[in-house]
């Protein structure tokens, strides 16, 4: 019932029935392995936890370009290349022109979040990393700069403790709320990956955000924000179960202790396609059992072929609905199919193609 849901909402979501069609049966691709989620295209593979790709790319041979591309297939050098100019568009009639848009996007997402780079003669491979927070409704943790001066060097430590040898991070400072992640573009989330290379000028980056409004007993989703580093490929993230335990529960606590309350929700950090997602859906969760989910709908925007609007209608007199958005650029279609498979899981979807009847509100956040 599920995927015959998302088979008629891709084929509305697309300009044609034959390509919703196609994009459907691409879905026939993806599927579970003992190492983690895998979505196999042209011999590319990307995987949850190791945060490889495969074939393996040609950073590591001699004779390293000044900006090594992360891939060999010469479709996805292109895409890197137009990432690296802050070609949006050319982006997306790249991805367009590939039969598998399951593999596509989730290459896509996986490029994005990627920086490698020469400093001294040496490559080194950056890669963003989102650890979710799911923070109590009256839990000031997110976007709250008390709260993370007192836990900062508990966490630092913590995530020390837990990453893997030879890789350095960069945290940014504070946790993010999600209204804030989910307004980066591909050129906002490279460039606080070029903010973490040594010598760089990078300027600072306004953003235009459209906050999620919630009720007060609503619980709030945010991200700790952070680059990993490495010279020997990619940032690989550790497969250790009581590893990842450990850290969730430290950061929690540290969080409790700071503000007081019941300890928030964390989740283990994450590849930012994998993150958001994981983030979202246990968000969504806790929010359906705070304030029940009535019903939801799901509308592309016209304007912009990266944004899926979700619309959200509460049990709530205070708000009633309210809305949030999925970047594809982010998560990939692997990535919204889980949130919609979430979201009929916790309520009816409602075939209304509105915009919420109360104003957004819109912040501008320079990073």
């Amino acid at each position: 019932m599920q995927f015959a849901f998302f088979r008629l909402w891709v084929t509305r979501w697309t300009s044609s029935a034959a390509e919703g069609m196609l994009l459907w049966q691409s879905l026939g691709k993806v599927h579970a392995s003992p190492q983690g989620l895998e979505v196999h295209s042209t011999g590319v593979r990307v995987n949850r936890r190791t945060s490889s790709m495969h074939p393996t790319n040609s950073t590591r041979t001699s004779g390293i370009p000044s900006h090594p591309t992360p891939v060999r297939e010469a479709w996805q050098a292109e895409l890197d290349a137009a990432i690296r100019r802050h070609d949006e568009g050319g982006m997306w009639v790249l991805i367009a022109r590939q039969v598998d848009q399951i593999a596509a996007q989730e290459a896509m997402a996986t490029l994005v979040s990627r920086l490698a780079y020469r400093i001294s003669g040496r490559t080194r491979f950056g890669e963003m990393f989102l650890q979710p927070v799911i923070a109590p409704a009256a839990c000031e943790v997110i976007e709250t700069d008390t709260a993370w001066k007192a836990v900062s060097f508990a966490v630092g430590d913590a995530l020390d403790r837990w990453l893997p040898s030879k890789a350095t991070k960069t945290v940014f400072h504070g946790i993010r709320p999600f209204d804030y992640v989910s307004a980066w573009s591909p050129a906002v989330l490279r460039s606080h990956l070029y903010r973490t290379v040594p010598g760089n000028d990078q300027g600072s980056v306004t953003t235009l955000i459209e906050k999620v409004t919630l009720p007060t007993e609503a619980p709030r989703l945010g991200f700790m924000c952070m680059v990993l580093t490495s010279e020997i490929g990619w940032p690989m993230l550790s497969s250790n179960a009581l590893a990842d335990l450990r850290l969730r529960e430290v950061v929690a606590f540290a969080l409790q202790e700071a503000v007081g309350l019941p300890p928030p929700i964390v989740l283990a950090p994450g590849r930012v396609q994998f993150a958001i997602v994981d983030g979202v859906c246990r968000w969504l969760s806790e929010l359906d059992r705070a304030c029940k989910l009535h019903g939801w709908s799901a509308t592309p925007i016209a304007t912009s072929v990266d944004v899926v609007k979700v619309t959200l209608y509460l049990d709530s007199e205070q708000v009633p609905m309210t809305q949030f958005a999925l970047r594809r650029h982010q998560i990939g279609l692997r990535g919204v199919n889980e949130v919609l498979q979430r979201l009929m899981s916790l309520a009816p979807f409602m075939d209304v193609e509105r915009d919420a009847s109360t104003p957004s509100r819109f912040l501008v956040a320079h990073a």
